[in-house]
């Protein structure tokens, strides 16, 4: 079986292009060979480097003769259609992009989680109002485009989710439930997380992006209410970052949390092992969350609000602690809960670290997305 895919970028951008590199290295690594085409015209050599053959221009599908097409991130809804006509298809859906005219599926008034089909409620909820570009402040996308993207699916052969909430999202859009398979966005890099020994610091430790959607400020706000001697570490960036620090300072707790911006992915087993309890405070419907998985594996309890893919992997009171969406009484008590109770805090980390090593192999994924492709094949 030959795989092309076909995917906007090539390089370490961010959390999708490490899923498809990895997905890429996996399935080269037993043999199946891999092809990228992509619109990147400042596509990166070591990135370049999982794939026997990589270009941007769709002669690159006659050349490599592919058994079958990956879609990954892709807006040209009419080149989505022309491509599933050409070869078996499969998309992974790895955000919510193709459904949400906002992308990030939660209201801009409110911030409450759409469990909406694209339609009315998008304009009703102020969705369709966009950021503009040139000399007008907004533009107004419409539904129809969202219909003519999945639209441009018909002969896509099956579908790809991280979770049973992005399955649900694409069901109620319309999306055939029969061609939808759930497979976690498992990178290689879990493989070699071990369990750390608990650690009986009162230390909250939130790794991310600091994006609105992260719900870094709601963290801080639950953070507030937290009784007792604690500290906070928020390790990541973003273009909500300064808002965050100020918002820090205006609850008076900035003495107590430590932003400490990009930290290297190999240096953050050090901030894993202070920490008693992690955070994954979103306010958007995580498609899966793999920064929980991540703190699970390394023998961390998680504590989260109850959005999207989290409670996929999160079990309350085995493995962590959920919170109704966006309620930071809820997520300060769950917090003030564990770090009061460090023995509690280690029995889940326990637990946390034996689920995710046992659900969530690298390998087994691997195996998940292969059977998949293998369907999209067979025609089946």
């Amino acid at each position: 079986m030959r795989v092309l895919h076909v995917h906007e970028r090539a390089g370490f951008y961010g959390g999708v292009e490490q899923i498809l590199h990895d997905i890429a290295s996996g399935l080269g690594a037993r043999g199946i060979p891999q092809a990228l085409l992509h619109m990147d015209s400042s596509a990166r050599p070591d990135y370049l480097t999982a794939f026997a053959n990589s270009g941007t221009d769709d002669a690159l599908i006659e050349r490599f003769q592919p058994d079958v097409l990956l879609l990954h991130k892709i807006q040209d809804a009419a080149r989505v259609a022309r491509l599933a006509d050409h070869a078996p298809t499969v998309r992974m859906v790895h955000d919510h992009d193709l459904v949400c005219l906002r992308r990030h599926k939660y209201f801009p008034i409110g911030g409450r989680v759409c469990h909406r089909p694209a339609g009315i409620d998008c304009y009703t909820h102020l969705c369709a109002v966009q950021r503009g570009h040139g000399r007008l402040p907004v533009a107004l996308k419409t539904v129809g485009t969202i219909r003519t993207a999945i639209a441009a699916h018909a002969h896509v052969r099956r579908f790809i989710v991280g979770s049973r909430w992005m399955r649900d999202e694409l069901q109620i859009n319309g999306l055939p439930p029969a061609r939808i398979r759930i497979v976690p966005p498992v990178p290689q890099a879990l493989g070699r997380c071990e369990p750390q020994p608990p650690s009986r610091d009162p230390e909250v430790l939130y790794v991310g992006q600091v994006i609105r959607g992260k719900g870094v400020d709601l963290l801080l706000r639950a953070l507030a209410k937290v009784p007792g001697h604690w500290h906070a570490t928020i390790v990541g960036t973003g273009n909500h970052l300064a808002a965050c620090r100020s918002l820090a300072i205006k609850l008076d707790i900035a003495h107590r949390v430590t932003f400490t911006g990009w930290v290297d992915h190999a240096a953050l087993d050090n901030y894993y092992a202070r920490a008693a309890v992690t955070a994954v405070p979103s306010r958007w419907p995580e498609p899966f969350g793999m920064v929980g998985i991540e703190a699970m594996a390394r023998g961390r309890p998680v504590v989260a609000f109850a959005v999207g893919g989290i409670p996929d992997w999160l079990e309350h009171g085995v493995t962590g602690l959920l919170a109704r969406e966006a309620d930071t009484t809820a997520l300060a008590e769950n917090l003030a809960r564990l770090l009061a109770d460090p023995e509690l805090a280690a029995l889940l980390g326990a637990k946390a670290a034996a689920s995710a090593h046992q659900r969530y192999r690298p390998e087994h994924c691997l195996d998940q997305l292969t059977a998949v492709l293998q369907e999209a094949v067979a025609g089946s």
